[in-house]
């Protein structure tokens, strides 16, 4: 199990968001989907803790940089 750490790693993962959102545009959702199911079947929940972390950050993300400008989320 992974420790706590004394400092906010969130910042590290919007790192991860931003670029994966970079390099991969649209994608990026669907491979932090893939390691999130790779992370489960293997069992791996230090890994599973993280790659939802990420994903949660990447789904923030997504929403506002791949939404159109003329949709509006209720």
């Amino acid at each position: 199990m992974q420790q706590p750490l004394p400092f906010d790693t969130s910042i590290y993962y919007s790192y991860v968001a931003d670029n994966m959102l970079k390099n991969l545009g649209e994608k990026a959702l669907i491979y932090a989907d893939e390691a999130l199911v790779k992370m489960r079947s293997l069992g791996d929940d230090e890994g599973l803790d993280i790659w939802m972390n990420i994903h949660e950050h990447l789904t923030i993300k997504a929403c506002s940089k791949l939404r159109p400008a003329h949709i509006t989320v209720h």
